[in-house]
């Protein structure tokens, strides 16, 4: 099965209908593409809230009073959570933020992301293999071509460093490589753009 997809030729500057072998998954399973998205949005968690404990804090080791005959409560260190400079008790920090998720379970939901974007008409597919130097204005023009006016993600390929570098400095851009491109990059814009290099690495054409 193929989709028709708007590709953009950057010599001629003119977009046109082209075919890509793509077999678009028409039931979306919502629970299996928020169970991933979920995964990788945990492993993008920086793990830096962090407090001491009362192990970790700087401090005398000395018993503040008397264990009996002052009145007031025992103690056995300054540094315990209820006085002033002490650790803090049960406070962030020390944790993993880890979500082991299996390949195929990525693979059908990057499927399942791009399926629902094809649907919606927001895909589309640029020829950088005509820019010889580095342009920003040309990649506003490509996405004027295209019609976009909300976020979108630029999936490029190894041989698109000009056409990386051409949209990299645009408004509401995300760009990501096609070996590393996952189902959140999708879904978090609006829109999608494949390099045709990018298109076919994803499609295994190459």
């Amino acid at each position: 099965m193929s989709v028709k997809l708007d590709t953009l030729n950057t010599k001629e500057n003119k977009v046109s209908k082209k075919q890509y072998k793509f077999e678009p998954i028409e039931e979306i399973n919502v629970g299996l593409l928020h169970q991933v998205v979920k995964g990788s949005r945990t492993n993008f968690r920086n793990n830096t809230a962090s407090v001491k404990t009362r192990a970790q804090v700087s401090g005398t080791g000395a018993k503040p009073w008397a264990q009996k005959g002052t009145g007031r409560a025992r103690q056995g260190s300054l540094r315990s959570p209820q006085f002033v400079g002490g650790g803090v008790a049960h406070g962030p920090g020390t944790r993993v933020y880890k979500d082991r998720t299996p390949k195929k379970m990525k693979s059908k939901a990057l499927a399942m992301a791009i399926s629902q974007r094809i649907s919606e008409e927001s895909v589309f597919v640029i020829d950088g293999n005509g820019i010889d130097s580095p342009s920003t204005k040309l990649a506003a023009s490509a996405i004027k071509e295209f019609d976009i006016k909300r976020s979108f993600t630029l999936v490029y390929s190894d041989e698109d460093e000009v056409l990386f570098k051409s949209f990299r400095n645009l408004e509401d851009s995300k760009l990501v490589s096609v070996s590393k491109v996952a189902a959140i990059d999708i879904i978090s814009t609006d829109d999608t753009i494949f390099s045709t290099n990018a298109i076919s690495k994803y499609l295994g054409d190459e």
